[in-house]
């Protein structure tokens, strides 16, 4: 059944968070065992099911890394972002099987808005140093350093916060107008008879909010993420 909970406790959402990631921990341990049983050498290649899939999302990590942070930085942010990736798309797609999204609680969104928080700093600190971190908030010309200082302090917790109240409103909203969408095709159904025309509605206009509407969402969240840490590095 879904509900709408927009307070700032965790409730069912972060025992369903720690579910899908005990459950992609177990997936890509198995994965990872039935990898290292290929054969280079034979040239063999997982062309097909699971494997397949795990293939082309790596490829899909590695390549958008790759050209945003550089081959250089792929060891280091690839398997973050895969990751949160995986999370992200099946915390995002949950109410497909009548659960809540993870990611529509406020709580949730509040964790993703302090990971992106901390994987900021920490690049920045990583790749420029203290010192070039703060000489970058105190901007080019030092008469308005205490004016600009503020202003960048600010925009280093309020990027972040961004981000994750941008992928909790959006999930939340898909969740509403299905709930609101299937609740009126239900009243239709009892009213005028047409059971039938009703679940063909609800086949179409259910992966379009809760599937399509998730994966887009990941996709952006990803990106922001990508782009914001390249702006740190340089």
């Amino acid at each position: 059944m879904i509900s709408f909970d927009t307070s700032f406790n965790f409730g069912l959402s972060f025992y369903v968070s720690i579910a899908i990631i005990i459950m992609l921990a177990i997936f890509f341990i198995v994965l990872g065992v039935k990898f290292s049983k290929l054969d280079p050498i034979k040239d063999e290649v997982p062309l097909k099911g699971l494997m397949m899939l795990s293939v082309l999302l790596v490829g899909f990590v590695d390549n958008n890394v790759d050209a945003n942070l550089g081959k250089t930085k792929r060891k280091t942010y690839s398997p973050f972002f895969l990751g949160l990736v995986s999370y992200l798309f099946f915390a995002n797609i949950t109410s497909m099987i009548g659960i809540t999204p993870p990611t529509s609680n406020l709580a949730i969104a509040l964790s993703m808005c302090v990971i992106a928080f901390l994987i900021f700093e920490f690049t920045s600190f990583r790749f420029n140093g203290l010192k070039n971190k703060l000489k970058g908030m105190l901007g080019p010309v030092p008469f308005v350093a205490p004016i600009i200082f503020p202003i960048n302090l600010i925009g280093e917790f309020t990027t972040p916060f961004s981000m994750g109240m941008r992928l909790f409103g959006n999930i939340f909203s898909g969740v509403l107008l299905s709930g609101v969408l299937f609740g009126a095709l239900e009243a239709l159904g009892h009213a005028l008879e047409l059971i039938v025309g009703t679940v063909a509605v609800t086949i179409i206009f259910h992966p379009i909010f809760d599937f399509a509407f998730g994966l887009i969402q990941v996709y952006v969240f990803f990106m922001l993420t990508t782009m914001n840490i390249k702006i740190n590095i340089e």
